[in-house]
């Protein structure tokens, strides 16, 4: 095995990975062992790195539920987990402190932002000037980084749900106080490289997978399934932090300011008049637990428990 490092990047990488420039910046100091998850053909685009590669040809999510089932203690072994898409661009430095902000804010998941050059689907995780990060009740599945001990508690919603979709809809809000504990990291963009749905994980939809399927049992298994994205405060680059009303109207001034320059410009001014109605119809908003139905898949998983009585 190898050195004592904290945490662990654990990719899904093709042919095609842009892995190898996540290391270009690579020092002594690095925090973080980088395992692959490979789907690739040429075995030689997956040469080992901290760890063994392991060669899995199923979709994401059930392979990295695969990766852990044959390998129990490797949750054991690190305090957080990242699990990037192989097209997305970082540094070996924005790794390193991503988790750096994660454990410093006590944070359950974390995400980096997105750059103005990347392709998006929401543009609320566009990189917002003046934030080191804002707390969100939405989460992305393209790179988020999750505290090993929840990673291990979501493992079976996404053996019963693999292909991703619905899950980073409510993973934020599964614990018990979410609040706070789920954040967009300004402070650490990374660029989004692949035009949306063109990966190969596509082609087996045809095959009788249906994403829009899993959304709507996702929205059917809650009792209270978010109708929305909801930013609700934030740390400022000075180090203040912000609660809900002032977080989302900087929210929205900025991403107003730089939605035009953005692959969805459309997108991104609806959502910044969104996130400045928010502040005015719901100015202290917080998020709650999920709660699963009686009956559910997800109450049958343990997940969206309702929470302790005092």
């Amino acid at each position: 095995m190898t050195t004592q490092r904290r945490f662990l990047v654990l990719a899904r990488t093709g042919d095609k990975s842009l892995h190898e420039r996540w290391l270009d910046d690579d020092g002594p100091g690095r925090s973080w062992d980088l395992q692959l998850n490979s789907y690739a053909r040429d075995p030689s685009k997956a040469a080992d790195q901290d760890l063994p590669t392991v060669f899995d040809h199923g979709t994401k999510w059930d392979s990295i539920v695969r990766h852990f089932r044959a390998d129990p203690g490797l949750l054991e072994r690190y305090d957080y987990v990242m699990l990037p898409d192989d097209d997305v661009l970082m540094t070996t430095a924005g790794i390193d402190r991503l988790f750096a902000i994660a454990v410093e804010h006590a944070l359950v998941m974390a995400q980096p932002a997105l750059t103005l050059e990347s392709y998006i689907s929401y543009p609320i995780l566009l990189q917002t000037p003046g934030f080191v990060l804002r707390y969100s009740t939405f989460l992305e599945s393209m790179a988020c980084c999750i505290r090993s001990d929840y990673l291990r508690r979501l493992l079976p919603m996404f053996e019963r749900h693999y292909t991703g979709w619905g899950t980073d809809l409510v993973w934020a809000l599964l614990m018990e106080s979410p609040a706070w504990r789920a954040a967009v990291v300004d402070a650490v963009p990374m660029t989004h490289t692949r035009p949306l749905y063109t990966g190969p994980l596509y082609s087996s939809y045809a095959e009788g997978i249906s994403p829009q399927a899993e959304i709507q049992a996702f929205r059917g298994a809650f009792e209270n399934f978010p109708e929305a994205m909801q930013v609700y405060g934030g740390v400022l680059a000075n180090g203040r932090r912000v609660r809900s009303t002032e977080a989302r109207l900087r929210n929205a001034v900025g991403l107003a300011r730089i939605a035009g320059r953005s692959k969805l410009p459309k997108n991104g001014y609806r959502m910044a008049l969104a996130l400045a109605g928010r502040a005015v119809v719901t100015p202290h908003f917080r998020p709650k637990q999920l709660i699963a139905r009686t009956g559910s898949e997800m109450a049958e998983l343990g997940l969206g428990r309702r929470p302790t009585q005092p």
